[in-house]
């Protein structure tokens, strides 16, 4: 079990990989919110335990990670298991969380809702995200889920540290829990029967980091026209065509992590990761270019936007715009904003962010 004894050696990405750059401890409960522990007795296990219900005001300036439209209002979840929604996008309230573990992603199809994170997590919501139950945990999992992506109503997966892969065919009544190099070796069969010319030793379906590395950490998952994409740290990549079957290594052209990933209504990839790095493929990965980002601040969430554009937002307040048409990217700076991790537009020129200091609205001047 290599990738297991390993593992021990790496840093686990924190939640959303908001974490790397503004909090300290990766799996600490703020004792001070927690409920009061009879001494001899075990502390409650926070992926089962419900999310403290606070004020509103509490709520809305506390660390949250991810934001999602469902078909009826958005979404947002983040740190405890905190859940806000909001039909209007500017009133928002909380609902009750099954989990008190911190809510890395969250994905809508419609008025259904998944949300994963810590102690790999996974919550529903059938009903536009006022109510959740916990479709499945797991606390001695060795790193966060850091995504989740569903293909339509009952086919979805999820995507964390070391590899992990989980994928669902019954709406997450039932999760497969595995590695992604699991799938990855029936892809280099795959390619090898549809392109004869690849070599089966050229190490296209390796997913070997070396020895002391084993399964990358998988930040993010997309899907566009021509398949599936995700992509990691150390510049690593995955694409299928089979709708996740099977997989096939790709590499990007830089070496450092990539943390989300956006489909564009062009039929192209944007990735964007550490040091304000951003590419853009056309192929599902097998080829980049990169962008002009104008920034070495890392981008950690990002959305598309009509007409081939599309928005990023990480560190420091940074906030790019990616016209159509163009490699260059605008940049402006939301100094209210502080590090934050997803992003979803209002309208043509509004965005509603989250973050480590909660939600907030922004216009670009």
């Amino acid at each position: 079990m290599r990738h297991r004894q390993q593992r021990g050696r790496r840093t686990t990405p924190l939640a959303g990989i908001l974490g790397l750059l503004m909090v300290s401890a990766l799996n600490a409960q703020d004792v001070a919110t927690a409920p009061e522990i009879k001494a001899g007795t075990a502390w409650p296990d926070p992926a089962t335990s419900p999310a403290e219900m606070l004020s509103l005001q509490q709520i809305e300036r506390s660390l949250l990670l991810d934001a999602t439209n469902a078909r009826d209002r958005a979404v947002v979840v983040g740190d405890r298991g905190h859940i806000l929604v909001s039909e209007s996008r500017s009133e928002w309230r909380q609902v009750p969380s099954p989990t008190r573990s911190m809510l890395t992603a969250i994905t809508a199809v419609g008025n259904k809702l998944w949300a994963v994170g810590h102690d790999q997590v996974v919550i529903y919501s059938s009903d536009g995200g006022l109510t959740w139950n916990l479709q499945h945990h797991d606390v001695a999992s060795e790193g966060p889920l850091l995504d989740v992506l569903f293909l339509d109503e009952e086919r979805g997966y999820a995507v964390g540290a070391y590899g992990q892969f989980l994928s669902t065919t019954d709406s997450g009544a039932n999760w497969t829990v595995e590695l992604i190099s699991d799938r990855v070796a029936s892809a280099a069969t795959a390619d090898q029967a549809d392109n004869p010319e690849i070599d089966p030793d050229s190490g296209l379906a390796s997913s070997d980091m070396g020895m002391d590395e084993g399964d990358p950490h998988l930040n993010a998952m997309v899907r566009n026209p021509l398949g599936l994409l995700i992509v990691g740290e150390t510049g690593s990549a995955y694409r299928s065509t089979d709708d996740g079957r099977s997989w096939v290594r790709e590499t990007l052209p830089y070496e450092g992590s990539m943390f989300g990933a956006v489909a564009l209504d062009n039929g192209s990839i944007l990735a964007f990761g550490l040091r304000g790095n951003a590419f853009v493929t056309g192929d599902l990965g097998r080829t980049w270019r990169p962008l002009q980002t104008g920034t070495e601040d890392s981008l950690l969430g990002g959305a598309a936007v009509a007409g081939s554009r599309a928005v990023l937002v990480g560190a420091s307040g940074t906030v790019l715009l990616l016209p159509a048409g163009s490699d260059q990217m605008r940049g402006y700076t939301f100094s209210d904003g502080g590090v934050m991790s997803a992003v979803l537009p209002l309208g043509e020129t509004d965005f509603l962010t989250v973050g480590e200091n909660g939600i907030a609205t922004y216009q670009p001047n």
